[in-house]
């Protein structure tokens, strides 16, 4: 597909250019993130709406100098066009190119570095005090979404935000009326519907805040003076801009989601447009069997924090309204609004990706967990997931819920045992549970994960020499690891646990007690993670054999694929017999 190109003036040139000049770059800025998203999928949504925008920030402010932090990173591509990566759009969506997301590494232009949600006000608070202490003359200009301002932490930090009545601080607030789905609550009764000039204004200036409205974002003339004139107040600020997510894009316009991320698609008809990972998926599998529980029984509830897309949860917020919810942008608000659904006596569910289950960590061990409640959680995207920021892997799960007292953990062998999972659990949901699994397509045919025991793990393959100890969405790569070493003479089993927690620790060490070796396969941080308690049931047992643990060693992992980010923390099955060699040695190719 050909894409569109693009002159970009500098910053210094764009400070010189007209009302009507700005105009036509945002046009043309348009059709070029219309064009090459297509192109290569991305954040088209967000990114749209905010063009008009981005381009006056730039025109009025001097970044770096003044900082200029955009909440989630959703919309900084226009930001970015800006500030000289517009060569680097081609490499988007692919290993180690341009971020989805802001990135200090990528420019000094980023202030920091943001794939969550809600995080910028607070940021920005703690900026504005150190600009005002070092470099007075510089502002900070927080760019959040409305469906962002119903973050926990969004709401503390507009709250202190408000506090220091001297800090050069403006806070745009792009308000197009949705999160990733259309926005909820009370944050939308307030800047959406009847008189919501009027109630917005009264909110903002009601907490201490100067507040000044453009009712049409994408009107060049108006952003400019608006900007200008909180520029001049030097002071706190909120500006209000109503925009419209997706525009420009004709296929966005009806789309739920306003197109708020897609695969690549046609940009004239919006074909292949689509939010996730295409083909069939645990996501799937989990909401279908989700679905068929809410049909039957009227107490199990499903619940997500603005992500329906991530869970496929389109279709049982279609059938079950008043059971279905999207609770916004807010995961402390699903999983502590799940605890009082469970104590009024319902089961129920909340569905969201792990890298935002971390947010609601407080809510998981103190209520969830401290209160025995039966909460179930399905967390998608557990592992490597693709190539969103390096924020967004779900590889730090393992080590915090192995903590939690009460907590059940489990990643199931398969989507056949998924699905037996969730039927059984929501028979008779007793106490906290979170159910893990990864973000892409099941594999056809999936591996033989063997018959799971009752106390959660199962045997597909026996071995003499040792046995590979996997979670399942590394058990693709403990059958390739087993014909590697198979080849340097070895016989290995293998052990796909699906009960982390509660742990089967005596069948697990009846089976291993008669080897000497063992190689434990996650998708994980090893720090705290499966290995490292598979190390700990063998201490327990006073078991002494040699134990290769092979995961992501206390690193960052970048965006990318499985076997992209796999072969980063050496954990592809060809590097794994190297590590093999290396801690062994004169252990392969001799049969013992």
């Amino acid at each position: 597909m050909k894409t569109h190109q693009l002159v970009v003036p500098t910053l210094n040139e764009l400070k010189q250019q007209s009302a009507a000049q700005l105009t036509q770059l945002a046009e043309d800025i348009r059709q070029f993130l219309i064009s090459n998203i297509s192109a290569t999928g991305g954040h088209i949504g967000a990114n749209l709406s905010v063009v008009e925008l981005t381009v006056a920030i730039h025109a009025l402010f001097d970044s770096p100098d003044d900082k200029v932090i955009f909440d989630t990173g959703h919309q900084g591509y226009t930001h970015k066009i800006l500030t000289g990566r517009v060569d680097n759009f081609a490499t988007l969506n692919q290993y180690r190119g341009m971020n989805r997301f802001v990135a200090r590494d990528e420019s000094e232009h980023d202030a920091i570095d943001a794939s969550h949600a809600g995080t910028s006000l607070s940021i920005a608070s703690g900026y504005a005090k150190a600009l005002k202490l070092t470099s007075p003359a510089n502002y900070v200009v927080s760019l959040i979404g409305d469906g962002s301002m119903v973050e926990g932490m969004a709401f503390e930090g507009l709250n202190y935000c408000a506090e220091d009545k001297n800090s050069k601080l403006v806070i745009v607030i792009n308000d197009n009326e949705m999160a990733i789905a259309k926005s909820v609550g009370g944050m939308r009764n307030l800047t959406a519907g009847e008189n919501w000039q009027s109630n917005s204004r009264a909110f903002f200036e009601g907490m201490g805040f100067a507040y000044l409205l453009v009712e049409d974002g994408h009107d060049m003339p108006t952003l400019l003076e608006q900007l200008a004139a909180a520029k001049q107040l030097a002071r706190p600020v909120i500006v209000h801009v109503k925009t419209e997510k997706g525009k420009g894009l004709a296929c966005a316009k009806d789309h739920p989601y306003k197109m708020h991320f897609s695969m690549p698609f046609d940009a004239a008809t919006g074909k292949g447009a689509a939010a996730t990972v295409v083909g069939r998926t645990y996501a799937v599998v989990a909401a279908e069997a989700l679905k068929q529980k809410m049909a039957t029984d009227d107490d199990v509830f499903a619940m997500t924090p603005a992500t329906p897309y991530a869970s496929s949860l389109d279709e049982c917020l279609a059938l079950f309204p008043e059971r279905a919810l999207d609770v916004g942008m807010a995961e402390q608000q699903a999983v502590g609004m799940a605890c009082g659904l469970a104590l009024g006596g319902k089961k129920p569910v909340v569905c969201m990706q792990t890298t935002f289950m971390q947010r609601a960590y407080d809510q998981l061990i103190h209520d969830a967990c401290y209160m025995d409640l039966p909460v179930t959680v399905f967390g998608v995207r557990a592992g490597f997931a693709g190539y969103d920021g390096a924020t967004h892997h779900g590889i730090y799960d393992i080590p915090y819920l192995r903590s939690f007292p009460n907590m059940q953990l489990v990643y199931p062998a398969s989507s056949a045992a998924l699905t037996e999972l969730i039927e059984k659990r929501l028979d008779n949901p007793q106490g906290p549970m979170v159910i893990l699994y990864p973000y892409e397509p099941i594999p056809a045919p999936e591996p033989d994960a063997g018959l799971i025991e009752p106390c959660g793990l199962s045997v597909p393959v026996q071995g003499s020499d040792g046995y590979l100890v996997c979670l399942g969405n590394r058990l693709v790569a403990a059958y390739e690891l087993r014909a590697l070493l198979e080849a340097q003479g070895k016989d290995y089993g293998i052990i796909c646990v699906q009960s982390i927690k509660p742990f089967p620790a005596e069948r697990f060490v009846e089976l291993v007690a008669p080897t000497k070796h063992l190689i434990t396969l996650e998708e994980s941080v090893l720090n705290g993670g499966f290995g490292s308690l598979v190390l700990e049931t063998l201490a327990d047992a006073n078991l002494s054999m040699q134990v290769l643990r092979s995961g992501v060693d206390d690193k960052f992992v970048y965006p990318g694929s499985k076997d992209e980010c796999s072969a980063e923390c050496g954990m592809m099955p060809g590097q794994i017999i190297e590590q093999i060699a290396q801690q062994w040695p004169n252990y392969l190719g001799v049969n013992k």
